[in-house]
């Protein structure tokens, strides 16, 4: 007869020891990452919760890295691996900035980031999910060729990057529990040609709508915009209107 012990050591070595299989855990970190396009730019934000399991660190935390002049990166995942991949997008953008003497689009920086995380699943994953924004000149056909339109407001960009490496470009979306409960409001209320100041009021509905559905209280969400002018922040990580 067979030895009774054969279908646990298949398993084990199947499925490789329980203290070195990956969690999925972050998917269940109380991140709240939202972003919308609006005519000419971008919207992000952010709550700035620093939490685990039962305890939050910091009410002031910045969760979204700018990468370039007109990209930036919103992430929801652990805190370290939120640092280190976007400090390792930012810092290898520079470096190819430096070698090449120009800067990578919007769609070069999602597909490259997409490339890392796919990259990096089988070796060691980045547990991010992501929404990518960026901001790209328009151009114009002319006798000498195309060159870029100094008069168009030029187009802003949104991606959905996931931790598996999947991309999709989009006009709103978001990352963490929050789009259990704001999709919906984003589905309704975006529209293509919106203004900055509508995207930051369809971004203060969906902050409503956590504040009254969600169990957790995520506090104050942090707001940036990418557009002609470059990153910039509208709303600080303190609840402050700048811009």
């Amino acid at each position: 007869p067979l030895d009774p012990r054969l279908p646990a050591l298949f398993k084990s070595v199947c499925t490789g020891p329980k203290s070195k299989q990956k969690s999925n855990n972050f998917n269940k970190k109380m991140d709240s990452i939202i972003g919308l396009r609006y005519n000419g730019g971008v919207l992000l934000a952010s709550d700035t919760n620093n939490a685990r399991s039962i305890l939050v660190y910091q009410h002031d935390i910045d969760k979204i890295s700018q990468l370039t002049p007109h990209a930036m990166l919103g992430l929801s995942g652990p805190n370290c691996d939120l640092v280190n991949f976007s400090e390792f997008v930012e810092k290898n953008l520079t470096m190819y900035r430096l070698k090449n003497g120009d800067t990578l689009s919007t769609s070069g920086i999602a597909n490259y980031c997409r490339s890392e995380l796919a990259t990096a699943l089988r070796k060691g994953p980045f547990q991010v999910n992501t929404l990518l924004a960026g901001w790209d000149a328009s151009s114009k056909k002319t006798v000498n060729g195309t060159t870029v339109d100094p008069t168009s407001p030029g187009v802003g960009s949104l991606y959905y990057i996931d931790y598996m490496g999947t991309m999709s470009p989009v006009n709103y979306g978001c990352q963490g529990y929050c789009s259990n409960f704001v999709l919906s409001v984003l589905d309704r209320e975006w529209r293509e040609g919106l203004t900055k100041e509508e995207a930051l009021e369809i971004i203060s509905h969906c902050e409503q709508v956590l504040k009254k559905r969600f169990l957790v209280d995520q506090g104050v969400f942090g707001v940036k915009k990418v557009d002609k002018e470059g990153v910039g922040v509208v709303r600080d990580t303190n609840g402050v209107l700048v811009a």
